[in-house]
């Protein structure tokens, strides 16, 4: 796994796309979103919607190829934490981006709900002409003193 600081409160991560490698990337996420004070909970979701936008990269956009790259794009701001997942693959059209109903009870499918439902803000950008970068923000909500 490859880390680097591009810019000022920017990191990218360079991983394969193998799910082995998510652990890492789970734990780092951890270690970012406690530093700027995120609530155990945020913290939780931001983790389970990067988990499973790089799932979906893997199964979905590689066909399970593990020898394709995930570039992650972790910006953290004064009030916010933006998180752009870019992939190489097969792209697919947003409208077709969907979780399965969830009245329709199986294992599985309900990753997009996770990842829309856990972030503020979340859509694709169809525009590289190679892939898809999956872009979500999370805002840090300050707990009030009284």
């Amino acid at each position: 796994m490859a880390r680097t600081r591009a810019l000022p409160n920017t990191i990218t991560v360079i991983i394969p796309s193998n799910p082995k490698f998510l652990r890492a990337v789970r734990s780092m996420l951890d270690e970012i979103t406690y530093e700027m004070g995120f609530s155990a909970k945020a913290r939780s979701e931001v983790i389970h919607a990067v988990d499973e936008a790089c799932t979906n990269v893997i199964k979905h956009g590689y066909g399970g190829n593990f020898d394709k790259k995930i570039v992650l794009i972790l910006r953290e701001l004064a009030d916010r934490l933006e998180v752009v997942i870019k992939d190489f693959g097969k792209k697919v059209h947003p409208a077709r981006i969907r979780s399965r109903d969830l009245h329709d009870v199986k294992p599985g499918g309900l990753g997009v709900y996770f990842i829309r439902r856990s972030m503020d803000m979340v859509w694709y950008d169809m525009s590289p002409r190679i892939g898809t970068e999956l872009k979500m923000v999370k805002y840090l909500k300050r707990q009030r003193h009284k």
